[in-house]
């Protein structure tokens, strides 16, 4: 791969660097108004799709009151398994082994690893937009990943399952997050760390800024989000803006009555996913 293509989300250390974005107040803007939406019974299994440290995790742990029967939190780089577990080992009570489980996972390739209606629900922060793919013919960046994930979405969930995820607005100001928690006075624990950890996160969002304009990542207006959700068959949509206004928070449902659509055609992916939640 030509190193201008190289996929960051899959590094480590970008991993780590996102972890810290939990003490921005925009971040916890966004997770407050995720949870909000979240309504996970017992008995239920759930994916958080591009979990990272597992924010969006512990919100389905304490809202279920711990009574799901499953939670996979999944994401490519591997460095988040650690946090995962750390995050186990914190939840009251504490989950079983088959309760909460990691895997790591490239959804650019769709999600073949999950069987046909086997969630009630799915989660995911700031992470969906990363799907890549090139076009075999003419080797550029495409949709058809994006546009296969959203497919596979609506087949791994059950009917009536509910789909809830934040995604970026087109042209994202990173910067806006960074300075609204200074206004508001944010107290900065590790402020060393946080602040190296604040000067990468500001790198890589220049980067995906860049890639977005590529056509290799998918910052698109809400409207055009809607009708992509409704062609692959979501009903019941909502939408609100969250995290500064940098991001789409959208609600979907998959209908009782509507079928699963044909399995979607194989796409050219190129690796990426990750989410910086």
């Amino acid at each position: 791969m030509d190193k201008a293509d190289k996929n960051h989300w899959f590094d480590d250390r970008c991993a780590r660097a996102f972890w810290d974005q939990r003490q921005a107040l925009p971040y916890r803007e966004l997770l407050k108004d995720t949870a909000a939406w979240l309504d996970p019974g017992p008995g239920e299994q759930w994916l958080d799709l591009g979990c990272g440290s597992g924010q969006l995790t512990l919100q389905l742990w304490n809202r279920s009151r711990a009574r799901l029967a499953r939670i996979v939190a999944a994401d490519c780089a591997p460095a988040n398994a650690e946090a995962i577990e750390r995050l186990r080992g914190k939840l009251e009570p504490a989950p079983r082994h088959d309760q909460l489980v990691f895997r790591v996972a490239d959804f650019s390739a769709g999600l073949p690893g999950f069987d046909a209606a086997a969630f009630d629900g799915i989660v995911s922060g700031l992470a969906l937009s990363y799907a890549e793919s090139r076009d075999p013919a003419t080797g550029r960046y495409d949709d058809s990943a994006f546009n296969a994930l959203l497919g596979e979405l609506f087949r791994v969930l059950k009917p009536e399952g509910r789909l809830i995820f934040s995604i970026n607005v087109p042209e994202p100001n990173f910067w806006a997050i960074f300075w609204r928690s200074l206004r508001r006075g944010l107290r900065i624990a590790h402020a060393g760390r946080l602040l190296m950890n604040i000067c990468r996160m500001q790198r890589y969002g220049r980067w995906l800024k860049r890639e977005a304009r590529r056509g290799r990542f998918h910052f698109l207006p809400i409207d055009d989000l809607l009708g992509r959700l409704k062609t692959v068959g979501f009903e019941q949509l909502e939408w609100r803006l969250s995290y500064a206004r940098q991001a789409y928070l959208i609600r979907a449902c998959k209908s009782l009555a509507t079928p699963l659509p044909a399995r979607q055609k194989h796409v050219t992916a190129s690796p990426g996913f990750m989410s910086p939640v």
